[in-house]
């Protein structure tokens, strides 16, 4: 399946282009990242960014500072209304799957989503109207690839990985801090603090500890990349359609009546 999806992807994204919705021009970095994936130089090119699938030419580095994101203040300012709708459901994800990554002791790592791989997850969305309502202001933060509440319990190392694709940022935003729980991005660790809120890269290697006794919990979702131009954005908005189909059928089969997790690498 997985080698299905790296390889087909620039046969795909030809069939998509010779619609003529947008000019071959304006997408040649998002063809090239894809031929980059089908013939495994992400190693080769990536440097330190090691996702699944790597797009060239975008600003690179593993944390990003507060001032490129405005709309930082205003997730934070909404972090109260967003934790109340997820206590509403039982509080801090005890309705929620276990993280499909298998990256952390299985039932530590737990997650509630509110999409996957950029498509709603609509068994949970309509418990969580002002959750969304916020996120719709950021450009990609519930359609470009997961979204989702995280928690992990005291004791839990979830192990070092890399994520999907470059071609997002990432956000955390902090809704129950506790001691003891740090997160590393490439060689800089940083711990949460309760309603603030950071972005990093996550194609850049990175893993977090909670070593406290109690739960940690975020809202974890990706964005798209700032240096993406609007075609560039129809064009893996499309390519996301191809990677459900092709990367994720057997999952959505059953997981629209089922509590079973979503795909591991796109969950990390």
């Amino acid at each position: 399946m997985e080698e299905l999806w790296i390889t087909e992807g620039p046969r795909e994204f030809d069939r998509w282009l010779a619609q003529g919705t947008v000019d071959p021009a304006q997408v040649e970095r998002i063809r090239e990242g894809l031929e980059i994936t089908a013939e495994g130089r992400v190693a080769e090119v990536g440097g330190l960014q090691t996702p699944e699938i790597y797009f060239p030419g975008l600003t690179a580095r593993p944390w990003w500072s507060r001032e490129d994101f405005p709309w930082l203040d205003e997730l934070e300012a909404a972090a109260p209304a967003i934790l109340e709708e997820l206590q509403a459901l039982g509080g801090n994800l005890d309705g929620a799957v276990s993280h499909p990554t298998g990256l952390a002791e299985d039932g530590k790592w737990r997650a509630l989503y509110l999409s996957c791989i950029g498509r709603p997850y609509a068994k949970n969305v309509s418990a969580f109207p002002n959750t969304l309502r916020t996120l719709s202001a950021i450009h990609g933060a519930t359609d470009s690839g997961m979204t989702y509440f995280s928690t992990i319990m005291g004791g839990t190392h979830i192990r070092p990985h890399s994520g999907f694709s470059n071609a997002h940022l990432r956000c955390h935003l902090s809704l129950v801090a506790t001691e003891g729980s740090r997160i590393r991005v490439a060689s800089e660790a940083r711990a949460w603090q309760q309603g603030k809120a950071f972005v990093f890269d996550d194609s850049y290697d990175h893993e977090v500890w909670n070593e406290g006794e109690e739960r940690r919990t975020v809202l974890l979702f990706d964005f798209w990349h700032p240096d993406l131009t609007p075609p560039e954005i129809e064009a893996l908005t499309h390519m996301m359609g191809v990677w459900r189909r092709m990367y994720a059928r057997h999952f959505w089969a059953h997981q629209m009546d089922a509590s079973s997790p979503g795909p591991t690498s796109l969950a990390a």
